[in-house]
């Protein structure tokens, strides 16, 4: 079957620029996120990104360095998912996340004898590549897991998702809207220093359509809503653009 298209999972708060009507989107500072943890967004994200589409299938996570180094080292690479993580220096990198592999797998399969769940019966399972660019590691995935690949997920920084915004065909974002309680009223906004490569109206001019509720939970396997919703001091929203 083919493969799902290319779908880029992010969360972004707006900025406005002085004077202007753009809004840009900004999505980090300092190599962490710009706002506190939104434990509803982390847990979404861990759901949609290692929900496989069918039994005997994993998902991929397609990011840099930086944004795989951002993940608590205990939780390195992520279970249930094919960790992909793109660097200009393949060889080092490469041996350091293969090191962290095995160390996880050791703790996954420890805690597994300790459960004794026996064998994973088609589980996703936990793995990890590297690679020099985003074009030779979609090769590499679709070439390596073949019919096991399930859906290929980009989750970051700014420069992996410029790449994957501008692969040929069709590629999907995912968005998680990020708002300070005091957005709409005072202007408050979150400091940022990282922001995604495209701003909304940047996204209606290059041909991206703004796809439905139904379209975004068909996407990500779970029920969407489209609607606002207040958690501490943001409220989030889900949405979906398709190209």
């Amino acid at each position: 079957p083919p493969h799902p298209p290319l779908t880029l999972i992010v969360a972004t708060t707006p900025i406005p620029t002085p004077n202007t009507s753009k809004i840009s989107l900004g999505i980090g500072l300092h190599g962490t996120l710009p706002w506190p943890r939104i434990k509803s967004d982390m847990s979404f994200f861990a759901r949609v990104t290692s929900r496989p589409p069918h039994p005997g299938t994993t998902n991929a996570i397609i990011m840099g360095r930086k944004t795989y180094d951002s993940v608590p080292a205990n939780l390195r690479p992520l279970v249930k998912r094919i960790n992909t993580v793109i660097t200009r220096d393949v060889e080092s990198v490469g041996e350091r996340v293969r090191r962290e592999l095995e160390e996880r797998r050791k703790r996954l399969a420890a805690a597994a004898a300790a459960a004794a769940t026996g064998g994973n019966g088609g589980q996703p399972e936990t793995d990890a590549i590297v690679c020099g660019g985003l074009e030779e590691a979609v090769q590499e995935l679709e070439g390596t897991y073949a019919e096991r690949l399930g859906k290929v997920f980009v989750i970051g920084g700014a420069e992996i998702y410029k790449a994957a915004l501008g692969v040929q065909g069709k590629v999907r974002i995912v968005m998680t809207n990020v708002e300070k309680l005091g957005y709409r009223e005072k202007g408050d906004v979150f400091e940022c220093d990282t922001f995604f490569p495209v701003d909304e109206e940047l996204l209606e001019e290059k041909g991206w359509r703004q796809a439905s509720a139904e379209e975004v939970t068909e996407w990500v396997g779970e029920t969407v809503t489209g609607e606002w919703k207040e958690e501490g001091e943001v409220r989030i929203q889900m949405v979906g653009y398709e190209r």
